[in-house]
């Protein structure tokens, strides 16, 4: 088999190592190595796509560009003319912010001795693990994003010396000014101090409104999704103070016909009727107690989606590689998986609203596990 139609896309082995190599070389349990690069470059394509399927990538749209633009303030709109006048005409104000791409690694310490011996098990045990670090990785960097109120800037973060990767709405607090395009059927109009970065008191269906207007007043319209912290669920079904909590049916109960019911997918445990739509309600153990949010997901890679995930350019999807620099006894010695990546908030700085329940102070943002 000649080398070229292995068309391996997330494997990259040294050039000196052929096809017959490959072929010939076998692990101690007889498995080739052919086979075995073959389904290691399977494996991470299939992590590429459950990356994008689960309930992270609905927060995502994946892109190689380097930055966004949009709109802020206020736009000039129509204007009445006559016979020898016309309008003033003016273009409205633009702003924009970089997406951050980062380097990771994970040492699989492939040394000659443990190839040497190495059976396929201990080989498929070790993909297995790959593939949840990089999802465990994904998971984190998107959270992380999501409810983290500082920008970012700096070679640390692929931005260059004066990049930045910017929080949504943060009340005027960062380097780039944003100010929401007014939406006056739904309120008026916005200054760049428009925060949605919100301390409140309690887990209550009053605070959940606040945050759920928060949205509706930019023309976001439900349903909207309530993410919650794992430890906060009792809370959040208690409808003495979330009046407004509707549970999801479980198939093993027989409901009357009168029962109210959630009709949501089967990743939300549950969903909160408010004033301005309907919130879907979605819960995460990575997110601390005390600390919620309210986006709006559009689906699988839909750009208008809260969050942007940066992938180098020509690349479609997040996804790992196996990459072997130098040429060894075996041909995956000294393998390192590679992954390059960034999170960053999308065009709209107005689509999330992320809260920490507390009795005094400021947001703060808080640490992902």
């Amino acid at each position: 088999m000649p080398q070229q139609t292995l068309n391996l896309k997330h494997v990259s082995l040294p050039s000196a190592w052929d096809a017959a190599e490959l072929t010939r070389l076998r692990l101690a349990d007889g498995t080739t190595y052919q086979q075995m690069v073959a389904d290691i470059d399977g494996a991470l394509e299939i992590a590429a796509n459950m990356l994008l399927n689960s309930y992270y990538g609905r927060l995502i749209s994946v892109t190689d560009e380097v930055a966004v633009e949009y709109d802020s303030g206020n736009v000039r709109g129509f204007e009445r003319v006559t016979e020898r006048g016309r309008g003033q005409g003016r273009r409205g104000d633009t702003s924009g912010h970089m997406l951050p791409l980062m380097d990771f690694d994970y040492n699989l310490y492939w040394t000659h001795l443990w190839l040497r011996d190495a059976r396929r098990a201990q080989i498929d045990r070790q993909i297995n693990g790959l593939i949840a670090n990089v999802e465990n990785l994904f998971q984190k960097e998107a959270l992380t994003r999501l409810f983290k109120m500082e920008e970012e800037t700096g070679h640390y973060y692929g931005l260059g010396s004066g990049g930045v990767s910017v929080p949504f709405c943060d009340g005027g607090g960062g380097t780039i000014a944003y100010t929401p395009t007014p939406r006056p059927e739904r309120g008026g109009t916005f200054a760049s101090t428009h925060d949605h970065y919100l301390r409140l008191n309690g887990i209550t269906q009053a605070n959940l409104e606040t945050a759920v207007r928060h949205l509706w007043e930019h023309g976001i319209d439900g349903p909207y999704d309530l993410v919650i912290s794992l430890a906060d669920i009792a809370s959040w079904t208690n409808t003495t103070n979330v009046t407004g909590y509707v549970e999801k049916p479980d198939p093993s109960v027989v409901y009357g016909a009168n029962s109210e019911l959630a009709r949501v997918d089967d990743i939300y445990i549950g969903g909160v009727k408010t004033e301005y739509g309907f919130c879907r309600m979605w819960a995460s153990g990575r997110i601390p107690t005390t600390y919620w949010g309210v986006t709006k997901v559009y689906g699988q890679n839909d750009m208008r989606n809260p969050l942007k995930a940066r992938v180098p350019a020509g690349q479609q999807a997040i996804s790992a590689e196996l990459i072997v620099e130098n040429v060894g006894s075996y041909p995956l010695q000294g393998a390192i998986p590679f992954i390059r990546f960034g999170v960053g908030v999308a065009e709209m700085r107005e689509a999330a609203v992320l809260v920490e329940n507390d009795s005094s102070g400021d947001y703060a943002s808080p640490a992902i596990s």
